[in-house]
């Protein structure tokens, strides 16, 4: 559905629109006010020609009609003015060009006195000139080819005026379907990565110099520590509180959420870690890291001399995967915990749905990762894939109850369009991972287009996609968090800019801090792009999709690297250093931070487009010193 308005917004072309306009003003200035004096008329033909008038189509207006000079079959160029016309006192303002070379009927020939040649044109009108100029006159003057003629406003000019540009967020009749159709994968791995690609990053890491074969070392090293930690990693929670299992199972590094992360003697006595030993810390991560070093190793990679073995890796995965299965997120009565009503925060009070399938989903999709790589390895006995196929379909029922509950309740708060986030993101992931691993293709369905009855999936990926990511010619969400200063550097917790750019990322309003501006709309690509890998391993195409609204993880990843480019990663954005970017005001005072994981998968599933690959060198240092930067899911997701 397409709705014309008057609001402002930017496309993510608007920056070179400006510029080539300012080019072109410059350069044919002085020619068109030089025009109307050029000789006497007589000595060549008229400038004619007509505006047929102003149509949308292709997902944008165009002007039509036709120029000539007459008896010169040469094509004319076309400059639009807004307000007057380029002879008016004063003159009118330049706002583009065009050339009249398209084909043309006999009537054309005829009015431009039968000479042949190509008089049409079709001109574009940008949305990012219609932002500016929308609602004010509209004037088209064609420009001689041969002199002792003046140039001459093609009839019908000021009577047109610039249409408002083009809007089309509005929430489709239905969402555009992903090409692909779910194959079943009977051998592991088959969630994030399959053998072929495990053996493909061997034979990359296997090649010394490389990028995989520098980042190999780093995980053998890192396995190392693992293995040597003073940590109890039997010791797991099924308390009520939230944070508990946000730092023991899903989040390994310190930070979090302000207030919320608990003190190392507060994990310690509420997971019952043994005397002397450590409180695990994002276990399923620790567990997935393991898996993977162990599933490379096995594949033929070259650990670097005093590595760890495959044996003790695969068992402290397991040991670890086991522990939460059998013992953790249980009742008093030992089920597991489903609804809300049974999770709390610190002091014991209740915590939104939301908050607690992304912290669950967060772990999840490392622990469906650490399992789908040791049955790749055949390291699970039938009993422990059981058991540990037990947990994941409750886990992924909790994810599908808790994220329902409360996109239900989103649809009727204070701003209900914040539910298009990172935290849907992490539950359709979560969901879309743990459906795969066990091969369940109704589960996996209903969370990519919805499903149906006890399966349905209120926001599933496809209604996410299409919401969370701005496409060409789009405008911004209703219901925000409102700015409290118009100072990007002073408003909190959210600033917003009334325009968006092709590939903004809904989440783009937080402001909380310089780090949550960036980070949360890249949090939301990341979880867009590790859905994506499971889509494409599932036999659908992602990285080919295009939402209702033309959007593209493609074109997401390109609006974000521009700030890797230009303020530089882990960089504070300024007005001078990002005006290169599209929208920039949004993200002024704000930190460049995790752009370069985006980058470099970015640069690995789109190795055409240079406006991503520009930026891949530098992602690749900003990257090795990150620190997710041996996370499993993505590990040896970039080119060497």
């Amino acid at each position: 559905m397409l709705i014309v308005s008057s609001r402002l917004k930017w496309p993510g072309s608007w920056l070179v629109a400006i510029l080539a306009a300012c080019l072109f003003y410059l350069s044919v200035a002085s020619s068109e006010a030089s025009g109307q004096d050029s000789g006497a008329p007589g000595r060549a033909g008229r400038v004619v020609g007509h505006i047929d008038g102003i149509r949308f189509e292709r997902e944008q207006f165009y002007i039509r009609g036709w120029a000539c000079q007459q008896g010169n079959k040469d094509s004319l160029d076309v400059h639009i003015y807004a307000d007057r016309s380029a002879y008016d006192n004063p003159k009118g303002t330049l706002v583009l060009s065009g050339t009249a070379n398209l084909e043309n009927e006999a009537s054309v020939d005829q009015a431009c006195q039968g000479h042949g040649g190509k008089h049409r044109f079709e001109i574009a009108l940008p949305a990012a000139v219609l932002v500016k100029y929308q609602g004010r006159k509209l004037y088209a003057h064609g420009i001689r080819k041969q002199d002792g003629a003046p140039n001459a406003a093609l009839a019908r000019s000021g009577e047109e005026i610039f249409p408002s540009p083009p809007i089309f967020r509005s929430v489709p009749d239905s969402y555009p379907r992903l090409s692909g159709t779910y194959t079943s994968l009977a051998e592991h791995p088959r969630v994030f990565t399959t053998q072929a690609e495990l053996n493909d990053l061997v034979r990359r890491i296997n090649s010394p110099g490389t990028f995989s074969a520098q980042s190999f070392v780093r995980l053998a090293n890192r396995i190392r520590a693992d293995l040597a930690a003073k940590t109890d990693w039997d010791a797991t929670y099924s308390g009520c509180d939230i944070d508990i299992y946000l730092r023991g199972f899903s989040f390994e590094s310190r930070g979090g959420y302000p207030n919320e992360i608990r003190t190392e003697a507060q994990l310690s006595a509420a997971m019952s870690v043994k005397p002397g030993a450590s409180a695990p810390a994002g276990g399923a991560v620790v567990a997935s890291r393991l898996a993977l070093y162990a599933a490379l190793v096995g594949a033929g990679a070259k650990a670097p001399e005093g590595a760890p073995t495959v044996a003790p890796a695969i068992a402290l995965a397991k040991r670890i995967l086991l522990a939460w299965a059998d013992h953790g997120f249980r009742d008093q009565n030992g089920s597991f915990r489903q609804s809300s009503s049974q999770f709390c925060d610190a002091a014991g009070k209740p915590v939104p749905p939301i908050a607690i399938a992304l912290q669950i989903s967060r772990g999840v999709v490392y622990s469906v990762h650490g399992q789908d790589l040791l049955e790749g390895l055949t390291a699970l006995s039938p009993d422990e894939e059981a058991r540990l196929n037990h947990f994941h379909l409750a886990m992924y029922e909790v994810i599908r109850s808790l994220s329902n509950e409360e996109f239900s309740h989103s649809l009727t708060a204070k701003y209900p369009d914040e539910v298009y986030n990172n935290q849907f993101a992490s539950n359709d992931l979560g969901l879309l991972a743990t459906a795969r691993l066990l091969d369940d293709k109704a589960k996996f369905i209903a969370a990519l287009n919805g499903g149906e009855g006890t399966t349905t999936v209120k926001l599933p990926w496809v209604t996410l996609f299409d919401q969370v990511i701005y496409g060409p010619s789009d405008k911004p969400l209703l219901g925000i968090t409102p700015n409290s200063s118009s100072d990007p550097l002073k408003s909190r917790p959210a600033f917003t800019t009334p325009i968006v750019a092709a590939g903004e990322i809904n989440d783009r309003y937080r402001n909380s801090n310089p780090l949550t501006g960036i980070g949360y709309p890249i949090g939301t690509l990341k979880g867009l792009f590790e859905a994506a890998e499971v889509l494409r391993i599932a036999g659908f195409d992602p990285y080919g999709y295009r939402g209702a609204h033309k959007q593209s993880i493609e074109m997401a990843t390109q609006y974000y690297a521009c700030y890797g480019k230009y303020a530089g990663f882990y960089k504070t954005v300024t007005p001078e250093n990002a005006q290169a970017c599209s929208d920039y005001q949004q993200y002024v005072g704000k930190i460049v931070n995790e752009v370069e994981a985006v980058v470099l998968i970015g640069a690995y599933r789109f190795p055409k487009n240079e406006a991503i690959t520009d930026t891949e060198a530098a992602a690749r240092i900003a990257w090795s010193s990150a620190a997710n930067s041996l996370d499993a899911i993505r590990f040896g997701k970039w080119r060497d």
